[in-house]
């Protein structure tokens, strides 16, 4: 197969302001009258007149309600809303604004200008819709379609079938498919997954962008979910890694409070900007949002509305999303709608290529050839008929089943969903949450199979400001000793032992006389790794 690739470049952002300005010359050689409505001109005409006109041009869209045009800076190409003060003098680009006036020879058409409520009145016009370009995303990489039983590269600039503006280099690579799977493979081979399904997973994650924006899956995709035992272990380094294999930069969403600028806030900023890959970054306690969630499960369309800006319905198929966290805590709902993938720090470990250059940049500068093995990837699944198993254990089975058959068939790796299912119920519940990542710290202290009390663990939080569920107070300890005396008999309830995640979590109980003379009972907790951590996982053939 004949797979599309190209030069290293910068983003796609030179080549989008490049192919936009080169179709306006080529679409818009002059400028054509536009009468204004009033005096006998109605608005329905005169908004037909302007939209026919601009939309000939490829420079102005409509977008879920919305009129936006492209921009692009160092970050990428991104939608901006085109507002009634803006539209005043942008709309005068692309025609000339003409008015009725009223001489001694009669009625004559005469050069003039619109306000903004004119402005207004155009941009909630029908004609805006009927007229213009409905855009949908902006990609930077080979966007396959299915059409006529065959896949198909999506050429340089706006497809209307799609509503793709799609720019990325044009010449070619061929792959065989042993070296489009060991290449991504290779991808990965600076991470120790904690088990060889996660590394499935972020086989996964590096083909669902292909796959979603190709239309081949046509139900939800859940969001990628980077979890690490440690900061600096290269969970949010993966995720740039995906979103640079497909020319785009990562738009971060921070962890922030409600109101102007928080975190639900930012991520519909970003939605209305048309930003494809969207990250939260570095997630610490419990993430509950119902936007988020509700997103995730949205068809059709979703409103996105932030300050100062124009409501706009957007695709969530054209976006895909990410989680980054030391210890992901959500409710059950998100849990089911995630993919988690875990990794472990390896000391003193950087990201580089063979010859010493950082991965990520390399990445970032070859991208035409990730791109031509995801490709490849994906022409050998599509042409063997889009195979899917019978893996059940996701909410989202179209997705699941069909990364299910590609790692285990073409990668000759683990099934997608094996340890997913203990990962997803730990995630979902805050006690078994808080122990993992106590368990975690103590393994970074030293202070695996030894004996603890209470007091000693609430040390430890203190130290390594991990917060107890439910304390309200971090300076008081006495409530702190409590709460963690009883989360452990929540979770431990009547046993004496209770395994999450690898780590293994005993109950000691002793009875025996206080100084005072009485009978009193002490416990102590041990944390024990079930296996020692093992040397990284070879994933290449």
């Amino acid at each position: 197969m004949t797979i599309p690739a190209g030069e290293p470049q910068r983003e796609g952002v030179d080549q989008v302001r490049a192919a936009v300005g080169a179709l306006a010359v080529a679409n818009t050689p002059r400028k054509p009258d536009v009468t204004v409505f009033g005096n006998r001109v109605s608005i329905t005409e005169s908004s037909a007149q302007l939209f026919r006109a601009i939309g000939q041009s490829l420079r102005l869209y409509y977008r879920g309600g919305a009129v936006v045009e492209l921009v692009s800076d160092d970050h990428g190409a991104e939608f901006s809303v085109v507002d009634a003060t803006a539209a005043t003098s942008r709309f005068e680009e692309y025609v000339n604004f003409k008015a009725i006036r009223r001489t001694d020879d009669g009625p004559q058409l005469v050069p003039t200008t619109i306000t903004e409520q004119q402005a207004r009145q155009y941009l909630k016009s029908t004609a805006c819709r009927e007229h213009l370009p409905n855009i949908r995303a902006i990609l930077a990489f080979p966007v396959l379609v299915e059409r006529n039983g065959h896949l198909e590269t999506l050429e340089n600039g706006f497809d209307p079938g799609t509503g793709y503006f799609v720019q990325y280099p044009s010449t070619v690579e061929d792959w065989e498919l042993g070296e489009a799977t060991n290449f991504i493979q290779q991808l990965l081979g600076g991470f120790d997954f904690e088990t060889d399904a996660d590394f499935s997973r972020a086989v996964a994650s590096f083909l669902t962008p292909a796959l979603k924006f190709s239309g081949l899956i046509h139900g939800q995709i859940p969001i990628d979910v980077a979890e690490a035992n440690e900061s600096q272990s290269g969970k949010t380094y993966r995720q740039k890694l995906v979103a640079a294999a497909y020319n785009h930069n990562i738009a971060t969403v921070t962890q922030v409070k409600a109101g102007v600028g928080s975190m639900e806030e930012t991520f519909k900023s970003q939605l209305i900007k048309g930003r494809p890959f969207i990250q939260f970054d570095n997630v610490r306690g419990k993430l509950d949002s119902p936007t988020l969630e509700s997103f995730l499960t949205a068809e059709g369309t979703f409103n996105a509305r932030a300050s100062h800006t124009l409501n706009v319905d957007v695709d969530p198929s054209k976006f895909v999303l990410f989680i980054s966290s030391n210890g992901f805590e959500a409710t059950k709902d998100l849990a089911n709608r995630a993919s988690i993938i875990r990794i472990r720090r390896r000391r003193n470990h950087v990201f580089q290529t063979h010859n010493g250059m950082d991965l990520l940049q390399h990445v970032r500068t070859q991208s035409h050839l990730v791109q031509a093995a995801i490709v490849r990837v994906i022409a050998e699944w599509y042409y063997q008929g889009k195979p899917r198993t019978h893996e059940t254990r996701h909410s989202f089975q179209e997705w699941c089943q069909s990364l299910d058959w590609i790692p285990k068939n073409l990668f000759a790796q683990a099934p997608l969903m094996d340890n997913h299912q203990e990962a997803k119920e730990r995630a979902a519940n805050p006690n078994l949450s808080f122990l993992r990542m106590l368990a975690v710290r103590l393994e970074g202290r030293n202070q695996l199979n030894t004996p603890l009390s209470a007091s000693n663990l609430v040390e430890t939080c203190n130290e390594e400001e991990l917060p107890i569920p439910k304390l309200k107070d971090s300076s008081n300890d006495e409530a702190a000793r409590k709460l963690i005396g009883t989360i452990m008999s929540q979770t431990l309830k009547t046993g004496n032992e209770v395994v999450i995640e690898g780590y293994r979590i005993q109950r000691h109980v002793e009875s025996a006389n206080n100084p005072a003379g009485n009978w009193q009972e002490s416990k102590t907790y041990t944390f024990t790794r079930l296996n020692a951590p093992p040397p990284p996982l070879n994933h290449q053939s």
